[in-house]
């Protein structure tokens, strides 16, 4: 007999991951294994056995499954974004990293400190190219940045950088003029950038940010040298908010912070 899906460590592996939350949308739906392949078969036919199989993580799912169960569960696309994070090449998305990817299109606020890149929801291709140097994990980052379309629900994004990411070269002088550029471009109610100068804070500790999700409830994630860690931890979070609330405070307001990437962009990068 298999393991049942509740058992399932979704931390394990992808499979297990993505098995895992098909089982969790299916129950949400409040449909048997039975009912929901009823209602894809007309458009890809999946027996009882072979779902069972993925939601148990004893199997990877083809693309397809994805896009028909987003259809019949109104996930709002977030398996088949899931599927592309996480097999779209095989170093598409860190194993560390996948959890938050998870979570991301969910999210309604973001905060964020960066204190060596460009947030990948702000690059453009060419400095995710000069950052990654590797295609399938370009292509999962830019993909990531579909959650920004203003055809569905975009979440608030407030970012604050260091202001060595403004000098930092990554693809050389033109890269950071289009970069800088997309950062000026973007900056609106819904995306607030803001640039802590260059001193020693309470931020040289590393990136991390926090997500809040519809119900209020909030993921963290940090990254260290090595890796990154997901957290749901209720300290933890506290300890990051106010960490971000601290930093925010010390950087420049909105309106000063686009006039020093205007004025990096024309004076360092041209």
């Amino acid at each position: 007999m298999g393991q049942r899906p509740n058992d399932l460590r979704p931390w394990e592996s992808p499979n297990a991951l993505l098995g895992s939350e098909l089982r969790r949308y299916r129950e949400a739906a409040g449909l048997s294994i039975a009912a929901f392949c009823e209602l894809i078969q007309e458009s890809a036919p999946y027996s009882k056995s072979t779902v069972g199989s993925v939601e148990r993580g004893e199997s990877r799912p083809d693309r397809l499954l994805a896009v028909h169960a987003d259809r019949v569960l109104d996930t709002r696309e977030a398996l088949t974004h899931l599927w592309d994070g996480l097999y779209k090449g095989t170093n598409a998305v860190p194993a560390w990293f996948v959890d938050w990817a998870m979570q991301e299109p969910k999210f309604e606020r973001i905060r964020s400190y960066q204190p060596l890149v460009v947030p990948g929801l702000l690059q453009v291709p060419a400095y995710a190219a000069a950052v990654l140097d590797d295609e399938a994990a370009i292509e999962a980052r830019l993909a990531r940045q579909d959650i920004l379309s203003p055809d569905g629900s975009p979440p608030r994004l407030l970012y604050v950088l260091d202001e060595s990411v403004l000098y930092r070269d990554a693809g050389g002088a033109e890269v950071m003029r289009e970069q800088l550029q997309r950062l000026i471009d973007v900056s609106s109610r819904l995306v607030r950038i803001q640039i802590i100068p260059l001193r020693v804070h309470e931020g040289i500790g590393g990136a991390f940010a926090i997500g809040t999700l519809p119900d209020g409830s909030e993921v963290g994630y940090k990254e260290n040298p090595i890796n990154g860690d997901t957290t749901t931890d209720r300290a933890e979070l506290n300890r990051l908010a106010g960490l971000f609330t601290s930093i925010q405070s010390a950087a420049y307001p909105v309106d000063q912070s686009l006039e020093l990437i205007a004025k990096v962009a024309r004076e360092k990068w041209t």
